[in-house]
């Protein structure tokens, strides 16, 4: 006979399992359809559950949204800070910086979509715009320590997101190739703005 502990972590970890189901679910519907297709009728039917579940986790249309929103940023950041983090030269972040936003339009094009089209609808959702927010103080605080300069590492992360939506809107699920060189260009000039050449030139012309 199992125990009570057992028993309770048997079924949160099917909970969890089931969560995850839903929120892949939803993370896809989004991808494909925008975020006004994302109902829970519209989830139950994609996971192939019942309504009851769907709605079991996620009471409002307003949880089922955010937490898609989080869902499917949260799987972005926490690899992309996993690789930054990894790295013990910070030298690289350019390089890896680079080669994972070339990802986000192939390999992870599905959470991508799913994080622009939640970015879009926080713009009518003031409930949504605390999750942009946080999405994008975590990228620029990835950033920061190369750039040293906060406002730079906003500059640079708007600038990213930029560039990763032209992809997803010009480029084949396979293209893309493009952006990675455009990206580790934008983030040496900005840790090398020009305006240290230009200051150098007009030194020497003075001399």
């Amino acid at each position: 006979m199992k125990s009570l502990e057992e028993n309770t972590d048997g079924r949160l970890s099917r909970g969890m399992a089931r969560k995850t189901l839903l929120l892949d679910a939803a993370a896809r519907i989004v991808a494909e359809s925008g975020a006004d297709a994302l109902t829970h009728r519209a989830v139950a039917k994609l996971a192939e559950v019942s309504l009851a579940s769907v709605t079991y986790h996620f009471p409002s249309s307003h949880d089922l949204r955010r937490a898609t929103f989080e869902h499917a940023g949260s799987r972005i950041g926490l690899q992309f800070a996993g690789l930054v983090n990894a790295s013990l030269d910070i030298e690289a972040l350019p390089e890896i910086c680079a080669n994972f936003t070339a990802a986000l339009v192939t390999d992870h094009r599905t959470d991508t979509i799913t994080v622009f089209e939640m970015i879009l609808a926080a713009g009518h959702d003031p409930q949504l715009s605390s999750v942009a927010s946080l999405l994008n103080d975590r990228l620029a605080k990835l950033l920061k320590p190369y750039l040293r300069s906060k406002a730079a590492a906003q500059t640079v992360s708007a600038a990213i997101q930029g560039l990763v939506l032209t992809a997803l809107a010009i480029d084949r699920p396979n293209g893309g190739s493009w952006i990675s060189g455009a990206v580790s260009d934008l983030i040496r000039r900005y840790r090398f703005p020009p305006e240290s050449g230009r200051s150098s030139i007009a030194s020497r012309t003075r001399k």
